[in-house]
């Protein structure tokens, strides 16, 4: 087990490029916790400069500012790059599994990115495990297809990582952040049909939902 460092929170740089935007709520909710029964997992980081960069951990720091905490307990992560750190972040959110449906597709969505840019022998369909499969190491572990090498990893199965990516991919982009708060973003059945509408019927659409909810 990696040793806990009990680093200042005066020393952790938190980057602007998150998998996840951070929920105050979710965070106060999270410090009421954390008072009660202590934290339950230390913070990533990794060294950066004369301090530390945040790689895992966002809505827990937030929440040891809330309560006035000058120090919070971390890990150092393993990762060897930016890419590295941001695999481990997602991965991370997937697994605790308070993603609501958009926010899963999105992070499924970026996992991909990261993924096929750390390995791009995978990419495009270049390596499946039905066609071929490509040395990660040289201990002999092996490289496959993006959906079908972390369907196990994160508890989903290739289809259905698939078919996020493709409601990502399908969601006209302006349109993306317009939809956190609505009850659509919850809902992978009505993002799947709202993300095989042209970009115009998407507006129009999330428009009249937008209008019935206020």
């Amino acid at each position: 087990m990696s040793e806990i460092l009990e680093l200042p929170l005066t020393s952790i740089e938190v980057g602007t490029d998150r998998a996840r935007d951070l929920d105050p709520d979710w965070s106060e909710g999270l410090a009421g916790s954390i008072r009660a029964q202590g934290l339950m997992q230390p913070i990533i980081v990794r060294p950066k400069g004369d301090g530390y960069a945040l790689v895992v951990g966002l809505h827990r720091v937030e929440a040891f500012r809330l309560l006035g905490r000058e120090t919070i307990p971390a890990m150092l992560s393993e990762a060897a790059s930016d890419d590295e750190a941001k695999l481990a972040e997602v991965m991370e959110n997937l697994a605790r599994n308070e993603l609501i449906a958009l926010d899963r597709c999105h992070h499924l969505f970026q996992l991909k990115q990261v993924w096929e840019r750390l390995y791009p022998e995978t990419a495009h369909g270049k390596a499946s495990p039905k066609r071929q499969s490509l040395p990660l190491s040289s201990d002999g572990e092996q490289i496959f297809g993006f959906s079908e090498a972390n369907a196990e990893k994160i508890g989903l199965s290739a289809r259905t990582i698939r078919l996020a990516v493709k409601i990502w991919t399908g969601l006209y982009p302006p349109l993306r952040t317009r939809l956190q708060g609505t009850d659509l973003a919850r809902k992978q059945t009505e993002l799947k049909a709202l993300s095989e509408q042209k970009p115009a019927m998407q507006a129009k659409i999330l428009e009249l939902i937008r209008s019935i909810q206020k």
